[in-house]
């Protein structure tokens, strides 16, 4: 791949992110990323709750925990899954899971197709009316439990049933696109026509997030190119790059960008060199924790910059380091927290989303 100098500050992109070089003086690219972990489950694990080891609250159970919902309709916290072609990791659900924080804070995954959100549909033969009473009587008997023994869960029980009841509502609602203007088609390419893609579930997102959703995480499955680099890489940022600058055009049109946080990377990155079969047109890259780069627009980080440095290789990092509890203490400092203070008392120990350590990385702040 070719790199250019894009934008203001003469940023310099690869010739496979065109749209994504058209939004360069609105993000906030850093290059220096770090991390521990060098296999997928352990570091998307690490990436989203903290802890390599699974069992943890996700980033986004924190926000909800910290920050609650803006719309009692939608949960505060929802998922969006899509794939690429080719060899898949698997991606477990506990990396939406609410680990030991109340079960109201699961992040809650909206599926496209016919049912966004399994059961949430009456059963056969149930109309909204029924369903109504039998949820009233189910929410007495869960009062009457927890006022004997006072178990939050309880209490977390009857929020969901009352929620799932409202969803019923807003989640076909904010399903259905046929409200979007020809233009948002066009702005997010072709593949926003088809459910469950990354565009589409793009687009998705800025539905959720102007109805109020704190959290909306969208995962890509599919980059673990160890062989046949060359199309894969082609393909993958084919699928994403202008779904993704679109989100961040659309949000900025709207004016929404200013309070919205987009955050795009991965778990780590790749190897300098290549591994396998090395062919001109045939080869792949291993596992690369030591550096990696992502970008994050809006929320408060500084637009048109480039955070950190590498070696002359891309191999090591020479300039301003961001470890992933440092990325992570910044997002929530970007959404009015001290990671430091945001805790919660389990088995006789304080937890925190930046487990021990974790700093701000003020030179990305506007």
């Amino acid at each position: 791949s070719d790199f250019k100098q894009h934008g203001q500050n003469g940023t310099w992109l690869g010739e496979l992110l065109p749209f994504t070089s058209k939004i360069v003086d609105d993000i906030c690219i850093i290059r220096s990323m770090h991390t521990e972990a060098i296999n997928h489950d352990p570091a998307v694990s690490f990436f989203q709750t903290g802890s390599q080891q699974p069992g943890r609250p996700s980033m986004g159970s924190w926000m909800s925990y910290g920050l609650g919902s803006e719309n009692k309709n939608l949960p505060a916290f929802c998922v969006l899954l899509s794939r690429g072609k080719g060899d898949i990791q698997p991606l477990a659900s506990r990396n939406w899971g609410n680990g030991f924080l109340d079960s109201i804070h699961q992040g809650v995954h909206l599926q496209s197709g016919q049912d966004p959100v399994l059961y949430l549909k009456n059963p056969a033969g149930t109309d909204k009316q029924s369903r109504g009473q039998m949820l009233e009587h189910i929410a007495s008997l869960n009062r009457m439990q927890e006022e004997e023994f006072g178990d939050p869960e309880i209490t977390t029980r009857i929020a969901q049933y009352e929620m799932a009841y409202r969803m019923q509502t807003s989640v076909p609602e904010v399903m259905n696109f046929s409200d979007e203007p020809e233009s948002s088609y066009k702005l997010y390419g072709a593949d926003s026509l088809q459910p469950g893609t990354f565009a589409a579930n793009c687009l998705l997102a800025r539905r959720l997030s102007e109805r109020g959703v704190r959290f909306i995480q969208l995962y890509h499955m599919g980059w673990d190119a160890h062989s046949d680099l060359p199309d894969r890489t082609r393909n993958f940022t084919k699928n994403v790059d202008q779904a993704s600058a679109a989100l961040v055009q659309d949000l900025k049109n709207r004016g929404m960008l200013d309070e919205t946080l987009v955050i795009w990377g991965g778990e780590f990155g790749r190897t300098n060199y290549c591994q396998g079969n090395y062919k001109a047109d045939n080869y792949g890259r291993d596992h690369h924790p030591r550096c990696f780069s992502i970008w994050m627009a809006g929320g408060g980080v500084k637009p048109g910059i480039v955070y950190g440095e590498t070696d002359e290789l891309g191999y090591n990092i020479i300039k301003d380091p961001v470890h992933v509890h440092d990325f992570q203490a910044t997002v929530l400092n970007l959404f009015g927290y001290d990671h430091e203070k945001l805790i919660y008392k389990h088995q006789g120990r304080r937890y925190r989303l930046t487990d021990v350590s974790g700093h701000v990385i003020k030179g990305i702040l506007a």
